[in-house]
């Protein structure tokens, strides 16, 4: 007991020294003290500017949180969309089974949709109107007229033919 009374701390660390485990670890802590230091300073400077980071962590997650809400408006259409999947896509896959979507079928519905464009603001423009047999008959000498009846007729054909 005297022993431990008399013991100074210097006794003390000399007897952990003599400690081949305790030698061995600090032999590799000063091996790797420029590495240690800088882990040091470097989580010095992390719990320094903890408030900081923080913040900019709490803005980023306000900012992320308001990107959201700004897709809201997204909410129930996409809903509505995966409820109705299974009907739209029943609905694509007759459509395009169909032939609507064939390369002659969309250029003719666009020529058509060109033309109802044009003859709508010519109509406007103009004021035609066919206020009798004899207005219709003059029209029909008209070669366009002609071109666009005569479509009309081989489309009825072909419609009656098919029902």
């Amino acid at each position: 007991m005297t022993d431990l009374l008399s013991s100074t701390p210097s006794d003390a660390l000399r007897s952990k020294l003599d400690d081949p485990q305790v030698a061995a670890s600090l032999s590799l802590l000063l091996e790797h003290a420029d590495t240690l230091a800088l882990g040091v300073v470097a989580l010095d400077g992390l719990l320094r500017r903890a408030d900081t980071i923080s913040a900019n962590i709490e803005g980023s997650l306000k900012d992320v949180k308001n990107i959201g809400d700004s897709f809201s408006y997204l909410g129930t259409p996409t809903k509505r969309l995966a409820q109705d999947a299974p009907e739209i896509a029943d609905a694509v896959e007759a459509l395009l089974e169909s032939g609507m979507l064939s390369r002659e079928v969309v250029t003719l519905l666009g020529e058509l949709a060109g033309a109802l464009v044009k003859g709508a603001e010519q109509a406007k423009v103009k004021g035609t109107a066919v206020g009798g047999v004899l207005p219709l008959l003059r029209a029909l000498k008209d070669p366009d007229v002609g071109r666009g009846l005569g479509l009309l007729i081989e489309v009825s054909r072909a419609l009656g033919k098919s029902l």
